[in-house]
């Protein structure tokens, strides 16, 4: 089992099975075991892809992920580092911020976005993420954030059972619900105006710069 040992508490936490021999039938019935016992703990267990979801389509032709442009492009605050709270990811900030509207949490950090002298190595990643990854909270759904008028991409996660996470829809249902609001919310330029102007109203304000003293 591989599993982070540098974790992020804004990130969900990662491991990796790995297998000589088994059943599909074992793997469901550790998995249902394991969701049961971190229920108490307000956890979820989700099976995820292995590589981002913007390579899905090289080792599956059958998906592919579903781009959702932004209407209108977030602004650009030239002073937003000295504006947010200490440790605040400024990088696509508005991105972020609409995503976590909607209930999604960050996955896994672009590898562009670690500071020089940090070199952050897992066992278990194939390659580094060119984008940033977030997963819904119920599961059913992945995004990454491509940014600026390109928006996000949208992937529906097949390896989630129907049943697995105590759904009332089938997870397919469920993140077709989410890709539609998502995708609808991000056509209208109005609505992301809106949510613009009360990201920017709890940004800190600009420091004022001190009158320079009369001699």
């Amino acid at each position: 089992m591989h599993h982070d040992i540098i974790h992020n508490p804004s990130t969900v936490f990662h491991f990796e099975l790995q297998w000589v021999g088994t059943t599909a039938r074992i793997i469901d019935e550790q998995v249902r075991q394991w969701n049961k016992a971190i229920e108490r703990y307000g956890l979820r267990l989700v099976e995820a892809y292995v590589t981002q979801i913007s390579d899905v389509r090289d080792s599956n032709a059958f998906q592919s992920c579903f781009p959702i442009p932004l209407a209108l492009p977030p602004p650009i605050i030239p002073n937003l580092r000295e504006r947010c709270p200490e440790g605040t990811q400024t990088h696509m900030y508005f991105e972020y911020a609409l995503l976590r509207r909607f209930g999604f949490i960050l996955d896994i950090e672009a590898a562009e976005l670690y500071p020089d002298y940090i070199d952050v190595v897992y066992s278990y990643r194939r390659a580094p993420y060119k984008h940033s990854q977030f997963v819904h909270r119920s599961g059913v759904a992945f995004v990454q954030v491509l940014g600026g008028e390109k928006g996000f991409l949208f992937l529906t996660n097949r390896l989630l059972a129907p049943g697995r996470l105590n759904l009332k829809r089938r997870p397919a249902a469920a993140a077709e619900d989410i890709r539609v609001n998502f995708h609808e919310f991000c056509s209208d330029r109005d609505a992301l105006r809106k949510v613009y102007d009360e990201e920017i109203d709890h940004l800190l304000p600009i420091a004022e710069e001190p009158e320079p003293l009369s001699i």
